[in-house]
């Protein structure tokens, strides 16, 4: 089932991304050149749950969807990144200024199978709690916003989270915090 790959090269690239472009051969014969491939380096979001059942959430602008958006916090993995866990810690308490006394990586799974070749990691903080100013990046600009888990579940249904994947990711959190009406 395998494409058979006859050429490759890197069309364009940079910290953020790398587009390449693949000459492909399927298996029933098929020539598909060029067929562009995404490299993206490795996502973590977190669904922060704090003592309350509160899921702790990012509003900010997003250029692409040219507006503002309520977001799961999250982040890029570093290259000397190894431990998704970790890097939530991170991204959480510089995104939001909260910790939590535990991350548990729920699932890494494919953002979009077709064209992009990272994973996407999310992970569950439990007992979140403010512990710190955030510090966010310079070309961000974050609003913390706590949301009962709940209404960021009917936020999510009826799509005032417009970000798909933080809609399934935000699913997959509350399930195994067992916010969903069943249990884990």
């Amino acid at each position: 089932m395998d494409w058979h790959v006859k050429r490759s090269r890197i069309v364009f690239e940079d910290k953020w991304v790398t587009l390449r472009a693949d000459d492909c051969l399927t298996p029933s014969g098929v020539e598909i050149a060029p067929f562009y491939v995404l490299e993206y380096p490795d996502w973590v979001h977190v669904v922060a749950v704090d003592a309350d059942d509160h899921v702790i959430l990012v509003q900010q602008y997003r250029h692409g969807y040219g507006g503002v958006t309520l977001e799961l916090p999250g982040g890029v993995m570093d290259p000397t990144d190894s431990d998704p866990a970790a890097t939530a810690a991170r991204e959480l308490a510089e995104e939001t200024g909260y910790t939590a006394s535990s991350f548990q990586l729920l699932a890494s799974l494919s953002p979009n199978p077709a064209t992009h070749t990272n994973r996407v990691h999310v992970v569950l903080a439990r007992s979140a709690q403010l512990t710190q100013q955030a510090q966010s990046e310079p070309e961000e600009t974050i609003t913390v916003v706590r949301v009962p888990s709940d209404e960021v579940l009917r936020m999510a249904l009826e799509g005032e989270m417009v970000h798909a994947q933080h809609v399934g990711l935000l699913a997959i959190g509350l399930k195994a915090a067992g916010l969903l009406g069943c249990r884990p």
